[in-house]
């Protein structure tokens, strides 16, 4: 009965997107219009394993048409190299491993081409530059206003899974040599602490500014899990365990009301007690961890995270914030211009692995409560779903945009979690950073 729930608001979220944006990336469901970022249908994209997995032949029918007729070279002038590859390559892949069809490696592959023949990874380092103009298929810096002339160390070590399973598949290694040198450089320049900072030089690798497991910092630390998962390599699970016991030792504070959660490091050496809600990746990390020989005691700091996480929904619309501070007594507090919800993934996908590890129902009853609260606080039944304003109020509003990860990943892992474990087995595939999940074979990448 849940999993029909889950299923039916993504085939609301579908018709919607289907009736207001097709063939745009992005949903505006109140107005009724869609507006472009990569310039290439990306919601369909990244909806379709979420919609295979569900058995919406229908609606996949009607993206499979769409797909065929992508060309990348119509694509936008600034797109994220990063934000592409976990989202487009990490879908077309992932839909080839489960249908075999090869129309979706081909476009797996011509996209992979084209990251590689852009020059984004010809610097002195191997770090790649951010962006590529799909138009001319050249690579370049960020040309926004304002934005660091450094590379994102999460965007940099957020490529590595996809470029293997490119690999994998076509016996090609310029994918996994390209991405393997990127995180080699950074792996050279990690800090005796071993948790690097979020700016990389593209020069020499690098890194400086603030320490967080939030934004910028937090899927370098997934993917350093994912690669010794998905390769077995041991480098990378010495230094995933290395890096876990620093941020026990350094960045986990308690409130006064025993709400573990992770805090930051300014450059300046202060701490900031404050916590996205991207952080809250990291107790399904820690679980996952324990599932392929990390440490126990990882495992019970997933299960205390996980209620901070969980503790974040407990605002007047049941939505998280984007960000939480805890003041000088150690309340937990949220500030105006954090009050918002873009539904995300991050809490429901840890809820899902630490269901999926311990059986444990209070991780089930949780994310039933989350799917609740986006029900009855994020839904019209005429528009369908909405990222929320001003979610610990009264008068809380819709900002009138929908996110394509609430279809890749926030819906998937609520419908997963009410699913049998053999859907997706955790020992058998290990899932992309846009949940898209990939077969676990090692020995097919020496």
């Amino acid at each position: 009965k849940r999993m029909n729930s889950v299923r039916e608001s993504m085939r609301l979220s579908w018709k919607r997107y289907k009736k207001c944006a097709w063939g745009d990336d992005k949903l505006h469901p109140d107005s009724c219009h869609g507006s472009t970022w990569f310039g290439l249908g990306l919601t369909i994209i990244d909806s379709l394993d979420t919609m295979f997995l569900m058995g919406m032949k229908e609606e996949l029918n009607e993206a499979y048409d769409f797909i065929q007729s992508i060309d990348y070279r119509t694509g936008a002038k600034n797109v994220n190299i990063f934000e592409i590859t976990i989202r487009v390559l990490g879908a077309f892949l992932t839909m080839f491993n489960f249908t075999k069809d090869q129309m979706y490696l081909t476009k797996a592959v011509q996209l992979g081409d084209m990251l590689i023949d852009s020059g984004a990874f010809r610097t002195t380092s191997g770090v790649p530059l951010s962006d590529i103009d799909l138009s001319t298929g050249v690579s370049h810096r960020p040309t926004c206003p304002g934005c660091s002339k450094h590379s994102s160390l999460s965007e940099v070590t957020t490529i590595q899974l996809e470029f293997n399973e490119l690999t994998r598949l076509t016996n090609d290694h310029r994918y996994k040599e390209s991405s393997d040198r990127a995180m080699s450089t950074v792996l050279k320049n990690v800090p005796p602490d071993h948790l690097p900072r979020i700016y990389v030089n593209v020069n020499n690798g690098k890194t400086s500014g603030t320490l967080t497991l939030g934004a910028r910092g937090d899927s370098y630390y997934e993917y350093l899990l994912k690669q010794w998962i998905q390769t077995g390599e041991k480098s990378y699970q010495e230094e995933y365990i290395a890096a876990v016991q620093s941020i026990k030792d350094k960045l986990v504070f308690s409130s006064r009301r025993s709400l573990t959660y992770i805090a930051e490091i300014l450059e300046s050496g202060k701490i900031n007690h404050k916590m996205d809600h991207l952080v809250c990746f990291l107790p399904g990390s820690l679980a996952l961890g324990t599932l392929h020989g990390a440490p126990s005691w990882h495992l019970e700091l997933a299960e205390q995270v996980i209620r901070t996480c969980v503790e974040m929904y407990n605002t007047k619309t049941g939505l998280a914030p984007e960000i939480i501070k805890f003041d000088l007594t150690s309340r937990l507090t949220i500030s105006r211009n954090d009050e918002f919800s873009l539904l995300r993934p991050e809490t429901v996908e840890s809820l899902f692995i630490l269901w999926r590890v311990t059986k444990k129902p209070k991780y089930q009853a949780w994310a039933w409560d989350i799917f609740s609260s986006i029900e009855r606080s994020a839904k019209r039944s005429d528009t369908g779903y909405s990222s929320m304003d001003r979610i610990n109020t009264d008068k809380s509003r819709r900002k009138g945009d929908l996110e394509s990860f609430f279809l890749a990943e926030t819906l998937k892992y609520l419908y997963l979690i009410n699913g049998p474990d053999d859907v997706i087995p955790l020992k058998r595939y290990v899932f992309n950073t846009e949940a898209h999940p990939f077969p676990i074979r090692p020995t097919d990448l020496h």
